[in-house]
């Protein structure tokens, strides 16, 4: 794959293996396409689209996303530590399996987005939507969750210790399944958190 003068369209090709390490790509598109264990390591993309692709065994590492979108995409066995996403969507997309230390995606759209059973310590998820996500399992210890919108996520298992959760929007759910010590919160998620564990409050 070369890097063309303008935007390109690509549909159904395979990229799979291919060393697309610090390539620079700008307003293209990705329609079904593989990319089986390539090597697109620090790449930066700019308003990049991914749609239904399949990202098995792909290094991603220290890449750097902007505007772009990976939706319904397969990504398993994945290299994603240090990957920097920002305004980006993994709409529908799974991931599982991935190694994911020192992420970063901020203010993305994780909407329907897969991350059961991840370990994302200290992820940088400030401002994202995990609307309805599923987090079943996932360790996001340390995790900066401020102003995240994590109403209708699937949370059994979660780990949220010592997350910073200040201004994010939750629901009865997560305080029910997730394991929160030592989270950092508003005094309207301790009311929330108090409710929900059937406390009840002399007015």
């Amino acid at each position: 794959m070369t890097q063309s003068a303008g935007p390109t369209r690509y549909e159904n090709e395979r990229f799979d293996d291919e060393d697309l390490a610090e390539v620079e790509r700008s307003d293209d598109e990705f329609v079904g396409c593989s990319f089986r264990d390539a090597d697109l390591s620090e790449m930066r993309t700019r308003r990049v689209t991914f749609t239904e692709c399949d990202l098995t065994g792909v290094n991603l590492g220290r890449s750097v996303h902007r505007s772009s979108a990976f939706r319904n995409c397969t990504i398993q066995r994945a290299q994603l530590s240090g990957i920097d996403l920002e305004d980006c969507s993994l709409l529908g997309s799974v991931i599982s399996d991935s190694v994911l230390t020192a992420v970063r995606m901020v203010d993305c759209d994780l909407t329907l987005t897969s991350l059961g059973g991840l370990r994302m310590h200290r992820a940088q998820l400030h401002g994202s939507r995990l609307t309805e996500a599923n987090l079943s399992g996932t360790d996001l210890a340390h995790a900066d969750l401020t102003g995240a919108d994590l109403r209708g996520a699937r949370a059994v298992g979660a780990v949220l210790a010592d997350a910073d959760l200040r201004g994010a929007r939750c629901d009865v759910a997560l305080w029910l399944q997730a394991k929160t010590a030592g989270a950092l919160i508003d005094p309207a998620h301790a009311l929330e958190y108090a409710r929900a564990h059937g406390l009840r409050f002399d007015e």
